[in-house]
């Protein structure tokens, strides 16, 4: 399904390629969407979403084999329980690639579900976001990678349940290239897991303030062109490019061009208002100095973190393995087995864990570092 939804203003409800309420036809409901193509849609490419708050979340849906491209969001799980994603591929959607969340009509998010041997490539901010279900979840076997913001990113969204998640479970994914963390928890977890996965060579959003003008820049409806750049591949990738009042989003970048998002899905333009004269001065922001593989931002109990591959291999992105920051914690957590090869920093805690085991792969039983180092 095609650009469905394209007079709305890309905030709107509606719009999306196949949506479906669900809820309506008791515990289960024998739904499966298989071989779908959804491009280009002014907020979902697939969605299921609850109707009916008073009555149990179903079972038995499956999406299986799809391709979501271009969407808002590329496929959506607003109330199902058990749904399955399988086999898809989700890319250069403009918010995320897969959703879980309570933005729906009834503010009720999917629970008890499989995202699965999934392709999430390319999404314009995060490439997995998930909040506001009281879990469990799973994330598994996907590769997740070349995202402008996070990987896998755990927050809150919309106005749901905003206790503490459990059993989040995200096991065996390839997270790589992603322009900020690879994971990034921000919303509080109980009970979860983040076991065996490959989390290297993220934070490509690396590159410092930017700023030009003049006679070498040129722009068009989704590209900017300074001759006198010279930028690493994707080092501004998710960035926001301000040109006066006007603003862009980085998809891509190259040494001297900035690639640059739709401002909505089948936009023909990527600017807020009409393109920029040639010559305007343009801004772009500094990249965060702390880019981690995994980053504990929000309060976290009983967390095991074992066996994952954290590395940053040669490109200098990822500046840290993982990182528990001033507003996260860690309580009686499990990190076990990790090897935070090649990052600057192994370990960085703003907030000293309390209690649990910790124990690297390379040195054996050990507490984590001071805070800051």
């Amino acid at each position: 399904m095609l650009e469905c939804g394209r007079l709305d203003n890309g905030f709107e409800m509606g719009g999306a390629g196949i949506g479906i309420g669900i809820g309506g036809w008791g515990s289960v409901e024998r739904l499966t969407i298989t071989n779908y193509s959804a491009v280009g849609n002014a907020t979902n490419g697939i969605l299921l979403e609850m109707q009916h708050p008073g009555r149990p979340q179903p079972r038995g849906i499956r999406i299986v084999g799809c391709h979501a491209q271009g969407n808002r969001f590329g496929i959506a799980d607003w109330g199902a329980d058990g749904l399955i994603v399988t086999c898809c591929t989700v890319t250069g959607n403009l918010e995320a690639g897969f959703q879980v969340s309570a933005k729906g009509t009834t503010g009720i998010p999917g629970t008890g579900g499989m995202l699965t041997d999934c392709v999430i490539d390319g999404n314009l901010r995060d490439g997995v976001s998930i909040g506001n279900t009281r879990g469990p979840y799973t994330v598994r076997g996907n590769r997740i990678s070349g995202n402008g913001r996070y990987g896998y990113h755990h927050q809150d969204l919309g106005t749901g349940d905003r206790a503490a998640a459990e059993e989040i479970v995200i096991e065996s994914n390839d997270i790589w290239g992603n322009g900020l963390d690879g994971v990034r928890l921000d919303r509080p977890l109980r009970n979860s897991v983040v076991l065996n996965n490959r989390i290297r060579n993220n934070g490509r959003q690396c590159v410092p303030a930017a700023a030009g003008g003049g006679e070498s820049v040129h722009y068009g409806d989704d590209v900017l062109v300074d001759q006198q750049a010279s930028w690493p591949k994707d080092g501004h990738l998710g960035k926001v490019l301000r040109v006066g009042a006007r603003y862009a989003v980085v998809a891509a970048n190259d040494e001297n061009s900035l690639t640059l998002a739709p401002i909505r899905p089948a936009a023909t333009t990527s600017w807020s208002a009409d393109a920029p004269l040639p010559g305007t001065p343009y801004e772009l922001p500094p990249a965060p100095p702390i880019r981690a593989g995994l980053t504990i931002n929000a309060a976290v109990d009983s967390l095991t973190i074992r066996g994952n591959l954290i590395r940053d291999k040669g490109a200098g992105t990822q500046t840290h393995g993982g990182w528990i920051t001033e507003r996260g914690s860690c309580l009686d957590c499990r990190v076990i087995g990790n090897d935070l090869d090649g990052n600057r920093t192994p370990i960085r805690t703003d907030t000293p864990a309390v209690g649990g085991h910790w124990e690297s792969a390379a040195t054996g039983p050990q507490q984590p570092v001071e805070p800051g180092g």
